[in-house]
Protein backbone atom coordinates (compact mmCIF):
# COMPACT_ATOMS: atom_id res chain seq x y z
CA UNK A 1 0.00 0.00 0.00
CA UNK A 2 1.14 3.56 -0.70
CA UNK A 3 2.26 5.13 2.58
CA UNK A 4 2.01 8.85 3.14
CA UNK A 5 4.73 9.04 5.83
CA UNK A 6 7.14 6.14 4.47
CA UNK A 7 10.69 7.40 4.02
CA UNK A 8 9.64 11.02 3.92
CA UNK A 9 9.79 14.39 5.15
CA UNK A 10 7.84 14.10 8.44
CA UNK A 11 4.72 16.23 8.12
CA UNK A 12 5.36 18.23 11.21
CA UNK A 13 8.45 20.21 9.09
CA UNK A 14 6.32 20.38 5.50
CA UNK A 15 5.06 23.94 4.53
CA UNK A 16 1.23 23.83 4.28
CA UNK A 17 1.19 23.69 0.14
CA UNK A 18 3.87 20.73 0.49
CA UNK A 19 1.78 18.80 2.19
CA UNK A 20 -1.59 19.19 0.17
CA UNK A 21 0.73 18.27 -2.48
CA UNK A 22 1.71 14.99 -0.79
CA UNK A 23 -1.81 14.28 0.32
CA UNK A 24 -3.36 14.53 -3.27
CA UNK A 25 -0.35 12.33 -4.59
CA UNK A 26 -1.87 9.82 -2.04
CA UNK A 27 -5.65 10.15 -2.78
CA UNK A 28 -4.50 9.73 -6.31
CA UNK A 29 -3.08 6.24 -5.39
CA UNK A 30 -5.68 5.27 -2.88
CA UNK A 31 -9.17 6.84 -4.52
CA UNK A 32 -9.95 3.79 -6.59
CA UNK A 33 -10.08 1.46 -3.85
CA UNK A 34 -11.75 3.71 -1.70
CA UNK A 35 -14.13 4.09 -4.56
CA UNK A 36 -14.67 0.30 -4.63
CA UNK A 37 -15.08 0.28 -1.17
CA UNK A 38 -17.50 2.23 -0.83
CA UNK A 39 -19.95 0.77 -3.63
CA UNK A 40 -19.86 -2.16 -1.58
CA UNK A 41 -21.10 -0.92 1.27
CA UNK A 42 -18.02 -0.86 3.74
CA UNK A 43 -17.26 2.50 4.19
CA UNK A 44 -16.59 2.61 7.64
CA UNK A 45 -13.43 0.38 7.29
CA UNK A 46 -11.53 3.26 5.63
CA UNK A 47 -12.46 5.34 8.91
CA UNK A 48 -8.68 5.14 10.44
CA UNK A 49 -6.64 5.18 7.29
CA UNK A 50 -8.47 8.40 6.54
CA UNK A 51 -8.51 9.60 9.52
CA UNK A 52 -4.67 9.37 9.83
CA UNK A 53 -3.82 10.91 6.52
CA UNK A 54 -5.75 13.67 7.39
CA UNK A 55 -4.91 14.25 11.15
CA UNK A 56 -1.06 14.21 10.12
CA UNK A 57 -0.91 16.12 7.46
CA UNK A 58 -3.68 18.92 8.02
CA UNK A 59 -4.33 19.09 12.06
CA UNK A 60 -8.00 21.07 12.67
CA UNK A 61 -10.06 19.81 9.56
CA UNK A 62 -12.90 17.25 9.55
CA UNK A 63 -13.55 15.32 6.33
CA UNK A 64 -16.76 13.08 5.48
CA UNK A 65 -17.69 10.81 2.56
CA UNK A 66 -20.85 11.75 0.24
CA UNK A 67 -22.41 11.43 -2.66
CA UNK A 68 -21.32 13.03 -5.56
CA UNK A 69 -22.67 15.64 -7.57
CA UNK A 70 -25.89 15.33 -8.08
CA UNK A 71 -25.85 11.49 -6.79
CA UNK A 72 -23.67 10.52 -9.45
CA UNK A 73 -20.36 8.64 -7.76
CA UNK A 74 -18.79 9.87 -4.48
CA UNK A 75 -17.19 12.70 -2.62
CA UNK A 76 -14.89 13.35 -0.36
CA UNK A 77 -15.12 16.76 1.92
CA UNK A 78 -12.60 18.46 3.85
CA UNK A 79 -13.92 21.10 6.04
CA UNK A 80 -12.89 23.94 8.71
CA UNK A 81 -15.71 22.96 10.64
CA UNK A 82 -16.64 26.84 10.52
CA UNK A 83 -13.53 28.03 11.52
CA UNK A 84 -12.25 30.61 8.72
CA UNK A 85 -8.72 30.08 9.75
CA UNK A 86 -9.07 26.31 8.92
CA UNK A 87 -11.73 26.89 6.13
CA UNK A 88 -9.32 28.88 4.06
CA UNK A 89 -6.80 25.93 4.07
CA UNK A 90 -9.61 23.11 3.05
CA UNK A 91 -10.32 25.63 0.32
CA UNK A 92 -6.90 25.68 -0.77
CA UNK A 93 -6.30 22.32 -0.42
CA UNK A 94 -10.00 21.19 -2.32
CA UNK A 95 -8.82 24.01 -5.07
CA UNK A 96 -5.57 21.62 -6.32
CA UNK A 97 -7.62 18.46 -6.24
CA UNK A 98 -6.79 16.61 -9.05
CA UNK A 99 -9.28 14.59 -11.38
CA UNK A 100 -10.07 10.90 -10.36
CA UNK A 101 -12.89 9.39 -12.16
CA UNK A 102 -16.07 8.93 -10.11
CA UNK A 103 -14.91 11.43 -7.74
CA UNK A 104 -16.02 15.27 -6.41
CA UNK A 105 -14.15 17.13 -3.87
CA UNK A 106 -15.71 19.91 -1.67
CA UNK A 107 -14.02 22.43 0.60
CA UNK A 108 -17.44 22.63 2.57
CA UNK A 109 -20.15 20.08 4.24
CA UNK A 110 -23.08 19.67 1.33
CA UNK A 111 -26.79 19.92 1.86
CA UNK A 112 -27.81 16.63 2.81
CA UNK A 113 -30.75 14.82 4.47
CA UNK A 114 -32.83 15.90 7.76
CA UNK A 115 -34.88 12.37 7.69
CA UNK A 116 -34.27 10.79 11.07
CA UNK A 117 -32.03 13.04 12.76
CA UNK A 118 -33.54 14.52 16.15
CA UNK A 119 -31.86 16.60 19.22
CA UNK A 120 -32.63 16.66 22.57
CA UNK A 121 -32.76 19.60 24.76
CA UNK A 122 -34.17 20.79 27.66
CA UNK A 123 -35.71 17.53 28.30
CA UNK A 124 -37.62 17.86 25.21
CA UNK A 125 -36.51 15.89 21.62
CA UNK A 126 -36.96 17.75 18.56
CA UNK A 127 -37.16 16.14 15.07
CA UNK A 128 -36.21 17.81 12.50
CA UNK A 129 -38.69 16.67 10.03
CA UNK A 130 -41.48 18.57 12.24
CA UNK A 131 -39.81 22.13 12.10
CA UNK A 132 -41.77 24.44 9.39
CA UNK A 133 -40.63 27.89 8.07
CA UNK A 134 -42.40 30.62 6.69
CA UNK A 135 -39.79 32.17 4.35
CA UNK A 136 -39.85 36.10 3.56
CA UNK A 137 -37.04 37.29 1.38
CA UNK A 138 -35.47 40.19 1.32
CA UNK A 139 -33.76 42.36 -1.59
CA UNK A 140 -32.21 44.46 0.08
CA UNK A 141 -29.74 41.94 2.16
CA UNK A 142 -30.38 39.33 -0.81
CA UNK A 143 -31.50 37.08 2.68
CA UNK A 144 -34.25 35.02 3.52
CA UNK A 145 -35.96 35.82 6.63
CA UNK A 146 -37.70 32.90 8.45
CA UNK A 147 -40.39 32.37 11.04
CA UNK A 148 -40.25 28.86 12.35
CA UNK A 149 -42.64 26.72 14.25
CA UNK A 150 -42.43 23.63 15.98
CA UNK A 151 -45.16 21.63 17.48
CA UNK A 152 -42.87 21.33 20.78
CA UNK A 153 -43.31 25.30 20.94
CA UNK A 154 -46.31 24.79 22.77
CA UNK A 155 -44.20 23.79 26.07
CA UNK A 156 -40.62 25.18 25.14
CA UNK A 157 -40.89 29.11 25.62
CA UNK A 158 -37.30 29.87 25.55
CA UNK A 159 -36.41 31.27 22.21
CA UNK A 160 -32.48 30.01 22.50
CA UNK A 161 -34.02 26.45 23.12
CA UNK A 162 -36.40 26.63 20.08
CA UNK A 163 -33.76 27.59 17.64
CA UNK A 164 -30.83 25.92 19.11
CA UNK A 165 -31.64 22.42 17.52
CA UNK A 166 -32.87 24.46 14.32
CA UNK A 167 -29.43 25.94 13.79
CA UNK A 168 -27.86 22.51 13.78
CA UNK A 169 -30.79 21.16 10.93
CA UNK A 170 -30.22 24.91 9.16
CA UNK A 171 -26.72 23.44 8.58
CA UNK A 172 -27.92 19.51 7.12
CA UNK A 173 -30.42 21.63 4.79
CA UNK A 174 -28.36 24.27 3.64
CA UNK A 175 -25.04 22.93 4.08
CA UNK A 176 -21.85 24.63 5.79
CA UNK A 177 -22.24 27.52 4.63
CA UNK A 178 -25.72 28.08 3.29
CA UNK A 179 -27.23 29.12 6.42
CA UNK A 180 -24.86 32.57 6.95
CA UNK A 181 -24.98 32.84 3.14
CA UNK A 182 -28.59 32.65 2.88
CA UNK A 183 -30.58 33.24 6.21
CA UNK A 184 -30.95 36.31 7.64
CA UNK A 185 -33.34 36.85 10.76
CA UNK A 186 -34.87 33.92 12.40
CA UNK A 187 -37.86 34.28 15.05
CA UNK A 188 -39.57 31.84 16.47
CA UNK A 189 -43.87 31.42 16.09
CA UNK A 190 -46.06 30.12 18.99
CA UNK A 191 -48.29 28.85 15.46
CA UNK A 192 -47.92 27.09 11.85
CA UNK A 193 -48.32 30.03 9.85
CA UNK A 194 -50.54 29.32 6.84
CA UNK A 195 -48.07 29.76 4.12
CA UNK A 196 -45.04 27.44 6.09
CA UNK A 197 -43.41 24.92 4.29
CA UNK A 198 -41.24 21.88 5.95
CA UNK A 199 -37.90 22.46 6.66
CA UNK A 200 -36.29 20.18 4.92
CA UNK A 201 -38.27 22.22 1.62
CA UNK A 202 -36.26 25.14 2.43
CA UNK A 203 -33.19 24.49 0.15
CA UNK A 204 -35.34 24.30 -2.94
CA UNK A 205 -36.89 27.19 -2.12
CA UNK A 206 -33.55 29.10 -1.66
CA UNK A 207 -32.12 27.05 -5.20
CA UNK A 208 -35.08 28.37 -6.75
CA UNK A 209 -34.49 32.40 -5.68
CA UNK A 210 -30.85 32.08 -6.73
CA UNK A 211 -32.27 30.96 -9.95
CA UNK A 212 -34.53 33.89 -10.01
CA UNK A 213 -32.58 36.59 -8.50
CA UNK A 214 -29.20 35.79 -9.69
CA UNK A 215 -27.56 36.10 -6.27
CA UNK A 216 -24.69 35.25 -6.01
CA UNK A 217 -22.98 34.17 -3.01
CA UNK A 218 -19.23 33.89 -2.24
CA UNK A 219 -17.13 31.45 -0.31
CA UNK A 220 -15.07 32.36 3.41
CA UNK A 221 -12.49 34.94 2.25
CA UNK A 222 -14.12 36.13 -1.20
CA UNK A 223 -16.24 38.66 0.05
CA UNK A 224 -14.36 42.04 2.08
CA UNK A 225 -15.90 44.18 4.58
CA UNK A 226 -14.26 47.89 5.20
CA UNK A 227 -13.23 48.49 8.52
CA UNK A 228 -11.66 51.24 10.78
CA UNK A 229 -10.66 52.38 14.15
CA UNK A 230 -11.31 55.33 16.40
CA UNK A 231 -9.17 54.57 19.09
CA UNK A 232 -5.82 54.26 18.21
CA UNK A 233 -2.17 54.03 19.80
CA UNK A 234 1.20 52.96 18.86
CA UNK A 235 1.44 50.31 21.55
CA UNK A 236 2.24 47.50 18.86
CA UNK A 237 1.99 47.30 15.10
CA UNK A 238 -1.14 47.84 13.60
CA UNK A 239 -1.94 49.88 16.63
CA UNK A 240 -2.01 53.16 14.54
CA UNK A 241 -4.69 51.60 11.62
CA UNK A 242 -7.19 54.19 10.59
CA UNK A 243 -8.73 52.16 7.49
CA UNK A 244 -8.85 49.35 6.19
CA UNK A 245 -10.31 46.31 4.17
CA UNK A 246 -10.08 42.40 4.81
CA UNK A 247 -11.30 39.19 3.77
CA UNK A 248 -10.53 37.64 6.96
CA UNK A 249 -12.40 39.66 9.70
CA UNK A 250 -11.49 37.35 12.23
CA UNK A 251 -7.62 37.68 12.14
CA UNK A 252 -8.18 41.29 12.29
CA UNK A 253 -10.15 41.61 15.29
CA UNK A 254 -8.47 38.74 17.18
CA UNK A 255 -5.11 40.10 16.63
CA UNK A 256 -6.83 43.62 17.71
CA UNK A 257 -7.77 41.51 20.70
CA UNK A 258 -4.82 39.94 21.57
CA UNK A 259 -3.06 43.98 21.51
CA UNK A 260 -0.45 42.69 18.88
CA UNK A 261 0.41 39.29 20.71
CA UNK A 262 -1.75 36.86 18.89
CA UNK A 263 -1.46 33.26 19.54
CA UNK A 264 -0.38 31.82 16.33
CA UNK A 265 -3.85 30.62 14.68
CA UNK A 266 -2.06 28.16 12.15
CA UNK A 267 0.27 26.35 14.43
CA UNK A 268 1.54 22.97 12.85
CA UNK A 269 -0.37 23.79 9.47
CA UNK A 270 2.70 24.86 7.47
CA UNK A 271 1.17 27.92 6.91
CA UNK A 272 1.33 31.39 7.91
CA UNK A 273 -0.51 34.99 8.36
CA UNK A 274 1.83 37.62 7.41
CA UNK A 275 1.58 41.45 6.97
CA UNK A 276 3.51 43.86 4.79
CA UNK A 277 4.35 47.25 6.22
CA UNK A 278 5.30 50.18 4.68
CA UNK A 279 6.38 53.83 5.58
CA UNK A 280 3.50 55.88 5.25
CA UNK A 281 4.88 58.81 3.86
CA UNK A 282 5.43 56.58 0.59
CA UNK A 283 1.90 56.80 -0.03
CA UNK A 284 0.38 59.85 -2.46
CA UNK A 285 -2.23 61.51 -1.13
CA UNK A 286 -6.36 60.59 -1.69
CA UNK A 287 -7.31 58.42 -3.83
CA UNK A 288 -3.96 57.71 -5.12
CA UNK A 289 -2.92 56.44 -2.37
CA UNK A 290 -5.46 53.60 -2.18
CA UNK A 291 -4.32 52.86 -5.90
CA UNK A 292 -0.79 52.94 -5.05
CA UNK A 293 -1.31 50.46 -2.18
CA UNK A 294 -3.46 47.87 -4.83
CA UNK A 295 -1.03 47.93 -7.65
CA UNK A 296 1.34 46.30 -4.80
CA UNK A 297 -1.16 44.28 -3.68
CA UNK A 298 -2.22 43.01 -7.43
CA UNK A 299 1.26 42.43 -8.10
CA UNK A 300 1.66 40.18 -4.89
CA UNK A 301 -1.65 38.38 -5.52
CA UNK A 302 -0.64 37.77 -8.22
CA UNK A 303 2.64 35.82 -8.14
CA UNK A 304 1.81 34.12 -5.50
CA UNK A 305 -1.22 32.78 -6.98
CA UNK A 306 0.59 31.40 -9.87
CA UNK A 307 2.68 29.66 -7.66
CA UNK A 308 -0.14 28.18 -5.39
CA UNK A 309 2.18 29.83 -2.52
CA UNK A 310 -0.35 32.63 -0.91
CA UNK A 311 -2.83 34.92 -1.60
CA UNK A 312 -4.65 38.58 -0.69
CA UNK A 313 -6.31 38.97 2.13
CA UNK A 314 -6.21 42.71 2.54
CA UNK A 315 -4.67 45.72 3.03
CA UNK A 316 -5.29 49.11 5.98
CA UNK A 317 -3.91 52.31 6.18
CA UNK A 318 -2.11 54.08 9.44
CA UNK A 319 -0.94 56.99 11.17
CA UNK A 320 2.49 55.58 10.41
CA UNK A 321 2.55 52.74 7.95
CA UNK A 322 0.60 51.26 5.48
CA UNK A 323 -0.58 47.16 5.70
CA UNK A 324 -0.84 44.19 3.24
CA UNK A 325 -1.68 41.23 4.82
CA UNK A 326 -1.06 38.25 2.82
CA UNK A 327 -2.12 34.05 4.00
CA UNK A 328 1.82 31.79 2.84
CA UNK A 329 1.07 28.62 2.35
CA UNK A 330 4.84 27.60 1.63
CA UNK A 331 6.86 28.84 4.08
CA UNK A 332 10.76 30.25 2.88
CA UNK A 333 9.40 30.13 -0.76
CA UNK A 334 6.49 32.12 -0.08
CA UNK A 335 8.35 34.72 2.13
CA UNK A 336 10.75 34.75 -1.35
CA UNK A 337 8.30 35.78 -3.85
CA UNK A 338 6.68 38.68 -1.38
CA UNK A 339 10.34 39.84 -1.10
CA UNK A 340 10.94 39.94 -4.69
CA UNK A 341 7.54 41.78 -5.33
CA UNK A 342 8.45 44.33 -2.80
CA UNK A 343 11.60 45.27 -4.37
CA UNK A 344 10.30 45.68 -7.47
CA UNK A 345 8.00 48.35 -6.23
CA UNK A 346 11.02 50.98 -5.02
CA UNK A 347 9.74 50.72 -1.46
CA UNK A 348 11.51 52.39 1.45
CA UNK A 349 14.11 51.59 3.98
CA UNK A 350 12.50 49.61 6.78
CA UNK A 351 9.27 47.87 4.54
CA UNK A 352 8.80 44.72 6.32
CA UNK A 353 7.22 41.40 6.27
CA UNK A 354 6.06 40.59 9.21
CA UNK A 355 4.21 37.73 11.44
CA UNK A 356 1.02 37.92 12.76
CA UNK A 357 1.58 35.16 15.21
CA UNK A 358 3.68 36.36 18.63
CA UNK A 359 5.54 33.10 18.14
CA UNK A 360 7.06 34.05 15.28
CA UNK A 361 7.21 37.93 15.92
CA UNK A 362 11.42 37.42 15.66
CA UNK A 363 11.30 35.98 12.18
CA UNK A 364 10.38 39.57 10.73
CA UNK A 365 12.31 40.02 7.16
CA UNK A 366 13.03 44.02 6.92
CA UNK A 367 14.02 44.66 3.18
Amino acid sequence: MFSLFKKRQPAEELTFKARVERFWQWYSQVGARFYQTIESGKCADLATEVSQGVDDLFPGLAWVFGPGTEGVGHSFTLSGEGVLHRQLLAIYCVNRAPKLNGWTFYASRQPGTIEGIRMEIGGHKFDAMEFWITPRIDNESEKVDITVWHPLFATVRKENERLSPLFLFLDEVLGEFGTGQWIGEIESNDTRLADAIPLKELHGFIKKLEAEKGWQKLSPGESGVVYSREERANWFLRDDIIVGSTTHSDLVNEYYRAEGKLQNPLAGTGADYVFVSIDSRFFPEAKEMVDKRSAIEDALNQKLQSAHSGRLLGGAFGAQYGYIDLLLFDGQNSLEIVGRVLREQNLPAGTAINFFAKEKISQKVVL
